[in-house]
């Protein structure tokens, strides 16, 4: 199960201060030209001002390409001549917490020393701008992530006394305040790649043997598609009740990866044999939530998940086979809406159908062309156009021919019963 995790992006404007005696030039190129010709006559107060201003420019011109590390540069320059401008130190605050924010999206470039260079970035915004609420934010964020809730805490708490109107801090706040009371006793047994923590009764031995699953998960489904983490990914696993707890959504989810994958270890052993297809299931999502920085439609994320558990166990196609005989598909444009019922029925023809639509895909165009409608997600391209610039049709095309496919996929997997 897959949910959104989409974090609170903080609202912060650069204010961009007209020069004095210079139109505003309308494209960063034009920056450095204007700033070389007032070096050379920066005598006066006023000359030195209108090149702070010229360096504040072009440092939001800067910022409005994603040039971070530069536009950090020149507003540096601004401060250098003008300290008293609280307005250039407000805007370099806001470019060193928005290059945070760039660097933390791209998960695919992330590695383990990602936090460690975004907290002296935010340190840095502080030192701009010791009132921002939302570096504290940010800070919360960062500890949250790596499973330090007493500091994401901390955080969060001093980002709402100094702004009140954050609601979102208050969500995060009773999401944490419930984890952290389950959370706080779980033991480790994580390795480079995972940071495995889990409730006391399970056992170092099981919690090992987990690991292991995971790791082999990284191989195989890294395999797939041509992506391994270089970040370490938070994963907990919970006795029943306490999964119940802090899990939100419909009794029947068995996992779910929310920027970190939880799983509950079920009492039964005949249970715990699924165990290893439900970690490969919520790993599939942690990948796909990389490389497509989380806007990939639910039905293909969790086709892909379902598609790459196969591997693990026989997936069940019986609630697929009652609708293909009683013509009660669920249409491609709905099949979303699915996996948010709370019927164990509806959510089970769900994810068959999704997988049905993976399998189709990877057979009839095979599984490196699904990589790339993944690499087209990432830039923001709707689905649609993503199956039209690589599949050369529509979704409702595509929908057309995987219909006509099915009866076949349904009878296959009726007589491998």
């Amino acid at each position: 199960m897959m949910f959104n995790t989409n974090r609170m992006r903080f609202a912060c404007v650069l204010a961009c201060a007209l020069l004095f005696s210079l139109t505003r030039p309308s494209r960063a190129e034009d920056w450095p030209r204007i700033i070389e010709n007032l070096k050379r006559g920066a005598s006066s107060r006023q000359e030195k001002q209108q090149l702070a201003i010229a360096y504040n420019n072009y440092a939001i011109e800067l910022s409005n390409q994603g040039n971070w590390p530069q536009a950090e540069t020149e507003l540096q320059r601004a401060v250098a001549i003008d300290a008293n401008n609280d307005q250039f130190k407000q805007n370099l605050s806001v470019i060193y917490l928005n290059h945070v924010s760039s660097m933390r999206q791209d998960r695919r470039a992330s590695d383990r020393g990602t936090d460690v260079k975004s907290k002296i970035l935010v340190q840095q915004a502080l030192r701009f701008n010791p009132q921002s609420a939302d570096a504290y934010a940010i800070l919360g964020d960062i500890a949250y992530d790596s499973q330090q809730l007493t500091h994401a805490k901390t955080a969060w708490d001093r980002a709402k006394r100094l702004d009140p109107s954050m609601t979102s801090i208050d969500e995060r706040l009773n999401k944490l305040n419930a984890e952290q009371a389950v959370e706080k006793q779980f033991d480790r047994a994580g390795n480079v790649h995972f940071d495995l923590r889990y409730q006391d009764g399970i056992g170092y031995s099981t919690a090992y043997d987990l690991r292991t699953v995971l790791d082999q998960a990284r191989r195989d489904v890294g395999r797939d598609f041509g992506y391994w983490p270089r970040h370490q990914i938070v994963v907990l696993v919970y006795s029943e009740e306490a999964f119940q707890q802090v899990r939100p959504g419909p009794d029947w989810i068995a996992g779910l990866y929310d920027g970190k994958i939880r799983i509950p270890f079920p009492r039964s052993a005949a249970a715990q044999t699924s165990l290893k297809a439900t970690l490969v299931h919520e790993y599939t999502h942690a990948i796909i939530h990389d490389i497509t920085r989380n806007q990939c439609p639910v039905w293909l994320n969790e086709g892909l998940a379902e598609f790459e558990e196969a591997r693990t166990r026989k997936p069940d196609s019986q609630h697929l086979q009652n609708a293909v005989r009683h013509d009660r598909l669920i249409p491609l444009a709905s099949l979303d809406t699915a996996f948010k019922s709370r019927d164990p029925n509806v959510a089970a023809l769900g994810y068959q159908q999704s997988y049905a639509l993976v399998t189709y895909l990877d057979q009839t165009y095979r599984f490196f062309r699904i990589r790339k409608i993944l690499d087209q997600l990432a830039e923001g391209i709707s689905i649609e156009e993503a199956f039209q610039a690589e599949l050369r049709l529509s979704t409702s095309q595509l929908e057309q021919r995987w219909q006509r496919w099915l009866p076949t996929f349904v009878q296959d997997s009726l007589a491998k019963r």
